[in-house]
């Protein structure tokens, strides 16, 4: 089995995306600094680029993920890479994740 590179954390997150075809919601059930996992009924097919906003907890502003990719899909979600962030988006991403780390080891 492939290892992965990033630890991925268990979340349950609100998500909203668009991309040519298609626009819809969903939960991010997985995180990580380099992608995440949605848990959506809405077809995405795989190689679909998205633009995401994800509702992070107790935050104002959604964080926004300008280009994902669509790596992977089945009938119940799809698998996302984060292609293009902002700095500063990457920036918030890498600190929530540090608190998501922070909290699993409590």
């Amino acid at each position: 089995m492939e290892k992965r590179k990033v630890t991925r954390y268990e979340v349950q997150l609100p998500v909203s995306f668009s991309g040519n075809d298609v626009a819809g919601g969903g939960l991010v059930t997985n995180l990580s600094t380099e992608g995440c996992t949605v848990a959506s009924e809405e077809l995405v097919l795989p190689h679909t680029f998205l633009a995401l906003r994800l509702q992070l907890l107790e935050q104002y502003e959604p964080l926004k993920v300008e280009v994902a990719e669509v790596r992977w899909a089945s009938g119940l979600g799809f698998g996302l890479e984060f292609i293009q962030l902002r700095a500063e988006e990457q920036e918030r991403l890498q600190r929530f994740i540090k608190m998501l780390k922070a909290s699993q080891n409590n």
